[in-house]
């Protein structure tokens, strides 16, 4: 038979005392979360949010901004943190937080090094790590990715088509968008995004799994065909839509 614990004068008032700075401690605010340490860069204290306009219907928060630098620490990507961006002409452009990335993931270098938004670089790097790399893979003497051929991120101008009268803001405005001209190989090969048709090569193939799996990341993917303006090159963005549609052009 287990004998019962007598709990002497002493030993109460402990007891009491340690349940006492327990409770205590459960009525204490969290902590909040510490920005996380990255391979990026920073020029000066982050701008509060509301310094600059943002686009993609809502503003980075800093919560939201330090989960986005935490998945670009695991990606490695490499990029400087930007002050803020404006326009005095136009001041719906502009954006917060801004990003210059060199790297978007190890041994992948852009070669514009853009300006974009946080969560524009997160998806690309996402895009290049699980789905542009396995795919070189697959090309005849399976080379490496070793670099992919940017046009502009953040550039304050309105969207292509859009009248002159009451133009729309371009995704880029806000840096949400980046334009993808070609591919590099480490065996020297380039693959560059132009119109073509059903000529069963590899590098239609290969630019035709880049196209298709991007628009599972971004919301808006536009290259060849979609219209001439759209033919050298890829443009994905991360426009915000009703209902969660996606645009795949």
């Amino acid at each position: 038979m287990r004998s019962k614990a007598v709990l002497t004068p002493a030993l109460t008032l402990a007891v009491m005392a340690w349940a006492a700075g327990a409770a205590a401690q459960d009525e204490r605010p969290p902590l909040r979360p510490t920005p996380p340490v990255t391979t990026g860069q920073m020029q000066g204290p982050p701008a509060p949010p509301s310094a600059t306009p943002d686009g993609v219907g809502a503003t980075e928060d800093d919560q939201d901004f330090a989960a986005c630098r935490l998945a670009l620490a695991l990606l490695g990507t490499s990029y400087t943190l930007l002050p803020p961006q404006s326009d005095a002409d136009d001041p719906d452009c502009g954006m917060a937080r801004p990003l210059q990335v060199r790297q978007i993931i190890p041994g992948v270098p852009l070669s514009g090094e853009p300006v974009m938004r946080c969560d524009t670089a997160r998806a690309l790097g996402f895009w290049t790590r699980d789905f542009l790399r396995p795919a070189a893979a697959l090309l005849d003497d399976a080379p490496r990715l070793s670099g992919i051929q940017t046009g502009p991120g953040y550039n304050c101008r309105a969207r292509i088509g859009t009248g002159a009268d009451q133009p729309k803001q371009s995704e880029h405005a806000y840096g949400s968008a980046i334009d993808i001209a070609g591919f590099e190989f480490d065996d020297g090969s380039v693959i560059t995004v132009e119109p073509r048709t059903d000529s069963g090569s590899q590098e239609e193939s290969f630019q035709r799994a880049a196209r298709g799996t991007a628009c599972l990341l971004f919301t808006t993917v536009l290259g060849p065909g979609a219209n001439a303006a759209h033919d050298n090159h890829l443009h994905l963005d991360l426009a915000s839509r009703n209902g969660g549609w996606r645009l795949c052009e």
